[in-house]
Order: C-alpha cells, then structure tokens, then sequence
C-alpha cells in the first residue's frame, strides 16, 4: 500500500465514495447503499484510503446488523460495500481497510461481523460460512461468510439489516 494512508471518511468524502464505488462496481447499486446509510445515521464506521497527493482510491463501509433473538442481546455490524479504485487494485489496499476496520469494530466491543463477498478473498481474514451457521438472512449461499470479533452475543437469530439494503 505504498503511498496511500488510511482515515476516517468525513461527509465532504460522500460525492468522491460514490463515484469511487461506481467506478469500481461499474454501477449505481453500492453508492446508493452508502448514500442511504449515511442519510439514516446507520454508519458504524467508514475508512478512506486516499494517496499523498489526496485522490481517494478505497473505501470501506461497516454498518449495524440488528438480530431479533430474545435471549442475548447483539452488536452485530455488516461490511460492505467495499471499493478500490481499478488502478490501485492488489496493491493491498483493501486488505489495510479490512485490518483496521476489524480493529476498530474490535476494539468497540462489536461481536461479530457479517460479509457477503468473494469466497476466496475473505477467508484470509477470518471470515467463514461456518461462523454464519444459525442465523437467518435475506443472504445465503458461500459467499455469506462472518467473523468473531468478541466473545458474547447470540449464536443464533435472524440477522435484520439497515434499510439501505432493502432498495
């Protein structure tokens, strides 16, 4: 990641993480998501990766997952979406993104985290199908993965995501 730094996005970032994530996902669809989030304060936390000369070139956005299961209470957070500029692809950029995200949804106390994304990308970080066993979502499949973070939380539920999704 030479020559990028990380940071916490600001609002003056928005219009540049759109276009960011319709360049990168060749669509509006992860920009709306993003847009929709911030617009309902439903952010946990998002990291820009910009170049020393400021061009923002990644973005990772985590958000909350609320679970309904009477028996344990959650702090359950989603990533997603995640975007690196075309150029700046496999330089480790989003791997940076992911370390200190996790970090930080860590060092928050978050339990868990859930992901819907490349099946041979996430693992490297931890995230499996396994860990999503019991819980419900609209998703499914290999590339529903997650990652404990902490201890606590319940093991079991059904995984009710931000509205941003629901578009």
């Amino acid at each position: 990641m030479p020559g990028t730094t990380l940071r916490p996005a600001t609002p003056a970032d928005l219009s540049a993480i759109c276009a960011l994530n319709d360049l990168a996902f060749g669509g509006e669809d992860e920009s709306r998501i993003v847009e929709n989030l911030v617009a309902a304060d439903e952010c946990l936390l998002s990291l820009i990766a910009e170049t020393e000369s400021g061009d923002l070139v990644g973005h990772i956005q985590f958000f909350p997952i609320n679970v309904i299961n009477a028996i344990e209470h959650a702090r359950f957070a989603g990533l997603g979406p995640m975007s690196v500029h075309p150029d700046y692809q496999r330089l480790g950029i989003g791997g940076a993104m992911i370390r200190q995200g996790l970090s930080e949804l860590k060092a928050m106390g978050l339990q868990r985290v859930f992901v819907l994304g490349h099946t041979d990308y996430y693992p490297k970080f931890g995230f499996s199908v396994e860990t999503t066993a019991g819980f419900a979502s609209a998703w499914g499949g290999p590339a529903f993965m997650a990652k404990v973070l902490n201890s606590g939380g319940p093991d079991f539920g059904e995984l009710i995501y931000p509205e941003a999704f629901a578009d």
